[in-house]
């Protein structure tokens, strides 16, 4: 079973992938004036049908993207949606493609609203994308899934305006995150445990005088580390022994085989360390060393190489203001539909029977 929860990088991939129909155009047609439901039409959207061939153009760009990362049997999948419950992947894709199409409606019925039309230059970008697209469909392709080229263009147009309201809405939102908000903190934890796990699994926690003993190797370490030893070379001139000052030594030197470079954030830290460690790793300099510190899991010298890792929080950065968008989005998302189309559900307003024509 593959867990799709918080930030659970299964569930970035997904998020990533749809927002890609949306962001990079995989293509929608206006409204037409035939709103009589037909055997090719998969639902109804405030009064406009929407083909399977425009579905397909949707469903065909993540099905090739998830198959690419995770094999063609990733259908079968359960993951998780909740503490509690678990869905199939195929299942769970179906009702985020047909989600994803109505945001991009919602946009584009939107665009008179925020002043947005696509130029001459626009236009012409439209149809290049569209040859370009049409030229690599198959002939079973476009006859399984009734696709002409025009739902092609209008997928593509539909797209590119859906981008333009999308990114006037969000720059209108000023959305912007803190490094503070953002902060990733890198730092060594040159770490002496206080128990042993046996190949069975089991968990010894060592003796008072085992821990004694841990206790006075980490203090050995931690005079190495703030005491350098210098000793003189070939030449006369004098250098520091390399191995005393550098944690990544010291920790081979005493076979400390958990102990390694981290980055993470200040409640990361916390979760793991706990608030008090957490605040005196907070109270160290870049390029300093904290006293040998005690957990529950043992003895710890922490060296902090970067309070504020500037790519990693960079990154975080952009992650965060990403949810941002989305949740500001999605909030938006939920009062068009009840003012464009208040009945729409995917349960009673998809025909399955024609969903279930493309194939996962």
């Amino acid at each position: 079973m593959i867990h799709c929860k918080g930030n659970n990088k299964f569930k970035r991939v997904i998020c990533a992938v749809m927002a890609s129909l949306l962001l990079f155009a995989v293509m929608g047609c206006g409204p037409t004036d035939n709103v009589i439901k037909g055997s090719d039409t998969v639902f109804t959207f405030d009064g406009e049908n929407v083909s399977l061939g425009e579905v397909y153009l949707y469903a065909n760009t993540v099905i090739e993207d998830y198959e690419a990362l995770y094999g063609n049997d990733i259908w079968t999948t359960d993951i998780s949606i909740s503490d509690e419950d678990t869905a199939n992947m195929e299942d769970v894709t179906r009702r985020d493609i047909i989600e994803d199409i109505i945001h991009v409606k919602m946009l584009v019925k939107k665009a008179p609203e925020y002043k947005v039309a696509l130029t001459e230059d626009e236009e012409n970008q439209v149809v290049r994308d569209t040859d370009s697209f049409y030229s690599k469909l198959t002939d079973e392709q476009m006859e399984k899934m009734q696709l002409t080229y025009e739902t092609i263009q209008g997928v593509m147009r539909e797209n590119l305006i859906a981008n333009k309201v999308y990114e006037d809405i969000i720059e209108d939102a000023h959305i912007e995150v803190s490094d503070e908000e953002a902060r990733e903190t890198t730092f060594y934890d040159l770490y002496f445990e206080c128990y042993a796990v046996a190949s069975s699994g089991d968990v010894t926690v060592f003796s008072e005088d085992e821990k004694a003993a841990q206790y006075d190797r980490a203090l050995q370490a931690y005079n190495t580390l703030i005491n350098p030893i210098e000793t003189t070379v070939n030449d006369g001139t004098s250098a520091t022994n390399s191995n005393s000052t550098n944690i990544e030594g010291l920790a081979e030197y005493y076979g400390l085989k958990n102990s390694s470079y981290y980055t993470m954030t200040p409640s990361e830290i916390e979760g793991i360390y706990g608030q008090e460690i957490r605040d005196s790793l907070y109270s160290l300099e870049d390029g300093s060393y904290s006293l040998v510190t005690e957990s529950e899991y043992g003895y710890h010298i922490f060296y902090m190489k970067a309070l504020t890792d500037r790519e990693a929080t960079d990154k975080h950065k952009q992650d965060i203001i990403k949810l941002k968008k989305n949740s500001f989005m999605e909030e938006l998302y939920v009062d068009w539909l009840d003012e464009i189309d208040s009945g729409f559900t995917y349960e009673k307003s998809v025909d399955f029977n024609v969903y279930k024509q493309i194939d996962f």
